[in-house]
């Protein structure tokens, strides 16, 4: 027995994996500087090849862009390489080492998911929009899925927190704090140089014309390195007030009175992912998906769109088409709904209408919150705002956006709301992806059949193109709905991008991946003869109001006189200019125009607000009577908010078994609409109940 024990004592304990690592990493800390250069050095090579496969989605468009593009390729990684030797200057070398990389390895895993479902590659603008994926997530994944990526989430911060804990740290006389410094000094000095060396030879870019190809060209990794540092839009040269004189004096007339000979209501509605299929060359329908779109063509002015999105960035074409302004001017990705015009007012189309007396509207089918909508028109002009939770009883797809057949009435409604005339930007959503793969999931209208017979794509692009026949079927109720109300009207119809499909290169036949087409149809007068014309999306806001005899804003005049198609540096100039000082500047422009305001904009139109009538408390609970309420509407007492059943648009109850809080004569009770994210987007007026059974 006594033996037994010696030989047990003699044995050393067994190391836990933790604890050999740990050892592992203290032996290494007593390695000279030059081990970790060179370990930097080469793990950077790995993690580049490696973020640069995620991001092409092959291993083998990996090793050409390494062939093709050496010098980008040794680029990316120099961006890496100096990441990574910050990590030398903390004694929690190892922890800084390995959190670095986990970011950067993330980065690449998030970016491989997204171009999944989207052409649009990850971004540092997609940090801003977590709250709005977040919502989305029933969308994308399954709630097996979700629960795993929540999963994943919380081990992660756990992992993170027990390294920190646990990983040693270099002992002060292994630290080499010279050494590591210059290093590091020195790789950022390179990364410096040869970013400026690089843009001024056009080996890379910093002004993205189109996100995915520039992700192609310059490396994932300096992509979204510059997403992070590039926001807003850059100071100009010679940016001061004799500049803005000189420019402002040129473009802003003292008089631009037109006489105004038609007032007609104006109806732009963008489109979401509206694209004609026949546009490509391998894909079949037995019927015209977008036969009335088409129709339209024909007897109205028309053209091609292009606009500065690819799969997705809905918000940046819907910007350009409001202020004829180019996102483009802003940062790599960056979308300025998300950013500065949630604080600051800019000139649109619903400012230059609203000079005109028209009453301004927007409306959305979906939440309001999303692109930050809620604040940005506010600061656009617009009156009211209509999202999906002030739409009476719509209908939903198979994928779970709202049908645009709601968009008809409400359209109709808000008409008939004022006694103005209207303008009404609409964003409609039931094109949006994401498109099943495994079946059709909705009503086959339309019959779609591919030459290459792929089952998954058979799927995504047949649900599609059926979303795109029933928008088509409610553009054209809209436009007969109009017609039978006898008003002179003009309305806009034009798709935001390409759907997120995966086209295969020379797929689309006609027309380009960034263009999509629009019509202006109308009834007063403007005819498709002469006037049919290709355009960008910040193009449209002066064409309009040219086609209109309007009076235009500072943006588009700026495009009437001094864009020139063999030379646009004048006029690119004055954008940034006009943008810059508008946003971000000393604001010069408003010496010669009356300053924008932010507008008290109203959510939901004013003629069908909210109310509560009357509330009756018994035993099936407390049931609230009132006006407009909808499935987002949710019966608060004083101050909690209650798990509300939706009857009808006068109608919603709180059952006696949900009620949180007592209801008794002077408690106050008020209606919110609650986003399903649990946002408070407005309140009804107070009612305070009484009991009249006492």
């Amino acid at each position: 027995m006594s033996e037994e024990i010696k030989v047990e004592e003699k044995n050393p304990k067994k190391k836990t994996i933790f604890k050999k690592v740990n050892h592992k990493i203290k032996e290494s800390y007593k390695k000279p500087a030059s081990f970790w250069f060179i370990f930097c050095a080469v793990w950077g090579l790995v993690m580049e090849f490696a973020l640069e496969a995620l991001s092409r989605r092959s291993l083998i468009a990996a090793g050409l862009f390494v062939i093709n593009s050496p010098l980008v390729f040794l680029y990316n990684f120099l961006i890496i390489f100096f990441t990574l030797t910050v990590g030398l200057l903390f004694r929690k070398r190892a922890f800084l080492l390995a959190l670095i990389s986990v970011l950067w390895i993330t980065a690449g895993i998030t970016n491989f998911v997204v171009l999944g479902y989207r052409i649009t590659p990850f971004s540092a603008i997609d940090l801003l929009m977590v709250s709005d994926v977040f919502s989305m997530l029933d969308i994308y994944f399954n709630p097996f899925q979700q629960i795993l990526l929540f999963v994943a989430l919380g081990l992660a911060v756990v992992l993170i927190v027990i390294a920190f804990i646990k990983i040693p740290k270099v002992k002060k006389g292994n630290i080499h704090f010279i050494a590591n410094v210059i290093v590091c000094l020195v790789s950022f000095l390179a990364v410096y140089v040869m970013t400026i060396l690089g843009i001024k030879t056009k080996l890379i870019s910093d002004a993205f014309a189109n996100l995915p190809s520039a992700y192609s060209d310059y490396g994932f990794v300096y992509c979204f390195t510059n997403s992070i540092i590039d926001n807003g839009v850059s100071k100009p040269d010679n940016y001061n007030e004799d500049t803005a004189r000189e420019l402002y004096s040129k473009i802003v007339d003292n008089d631009q009175s037109i006489p105004v000979t038609q007032r007609p209501d104006v109806i732009i509605i963008q489109l979401e992912s509206f694209f004609d299929i026949n546009r490509t060359n391998d894909m079949h329908t037995d019927i015209d998906p977008i036969a009335n779109f088409n129709k339209f063509k024909e007897e109205y002015p028309s053209g091609y769109l292009t606009v500065p999105a690819v799969g997705s960035g809905t918000a940046n074409t819907e910007f350009e088409m409001l202020t004829g302004m180019k996102s483009k001017i802003f940062g790599a990705g960056e979308y300025p709904y998300k950013t500065v015009l949630t604080s600051t007012p800019i000139e649109s189309l619903a400012y230059i209408f609203s000079d005109y007396g028209y009453a301004t509207h927007a409306m959305h089918n979906n939440k309001a919150k999303f692109y930050s909508r809620d604040e940005t028109y506010a600061n656009m002009g617009f009156d009211s705002f209509t999202s999906l939770e002030y739409m009476i009883d719509p209908t939903f797809t198979e994928t779970g956006w709202a049908k645009d057949e709601v968009l008809v009435s409400e359209i109709m409604k808000t008409l008939d709301s004022t006694r103005t005339k209207d303008f009404i930007f609409c964003v409609s959503v039931q094109g949006h992806g994401r498109y099943p793969k495994d079946e059709l999931k909705c009503e086959e209208h339309v019959k779609l059949t591919r030459d290459d017979g792929d089952p998954e794509l058979t799927n995504q692009f047949g649900y599609f193109v059926n979303q795109t026949y029933e928008m088509d079927q409610d553009i054209a109720e809209l436009k007969q709905r109009l017609d039978d109300r006898g008003r002179p009207y003009v309305l806009v119809l034009y798709g935001d991008h390409i759907p997120a499909l995966t086209f295969s290169d020379g797929e689309i036949s006609v027309g380009n991946d960034d263009q999509t087409e629009y019509v202006i149809i109308n009834n007063i007068g403007i005819t498709k003869k002469g006037n049919d014309k290709d355009l960008t999306a910040y193009e449209f806001p002066d064409r309009l109001l040219s086609l209109m005899r309007k009076r235009k804003g500072v943006a588009e005049l700026m495009h009437q006189k001094l864009y020139h198609e063999d030379d646009t540096s004048d006029y690119d100039y004055a954008m940034q200019f006009l943008q810059y000082d508008m946003l971000y500047g000393e604001k010069y422009i408003y010496d010669y125009i009356p300053e924008y305001k932010r507008v008290d904009m109203t959510m939901g139109l004013s003629k069908y607000k909210i109310v509560i009538n009357d509330a009756v408390y018994n035993d099936l609970g407390l049931t609230v009577t009132g006006e407009n309420f909808t499935p987002y509407s949710v019966v608060i007492i004083n101050g909690k908010r209650q798990t509300t059943e939706y009857i009808d648009k006068t109608t919603i109850r709180v059952v006696s078994s949900d009620l949180k809080g007592d209801v008794e004569s002077g408690t106050e009770i008020v209606v919110g609409q609650i986003d399903k994210d649990d946002h408070e987007l407005s309140r009804t007026n107070k009612l305070i109940y009484e009991n009249h059974d006492k």
